[in-house]
């Protein structure tokens, strides 16, 4: 497993969609492995980013369904 991944490459991994990921960061949830020195540097995350980011979909998942009746 590689040790940082890019934005890029979360979204990949996790198949969740940049806002979420951003909405996650911002909220100072996800580990970085590295913050950007400005435009055209990329944050790089740390690999335990993918286990947050999907649990935080599962979590959202869940409260849709309770909503619908599914």
């Amino acid at each position: 497993m590689k040790e940082t991944m890019t934005m890029k490459e979360l979204q990949n991994a996790t198949k969740a969609p940049k806002y979420i990921i951003n909405y996650l960061r911002e909220n100072r949830r996800l580990p970085l492995a590295k913050e950007s020195k400005g435009r055209g540097y990329p944050t790089l995350y740390h690999p335990d980013s993918i286990t947050i980011v999907l649990n935080h979909l599962n979590k959202s998942r869940g409260k849709n369904e309770q909503l619908r009746g599914d």
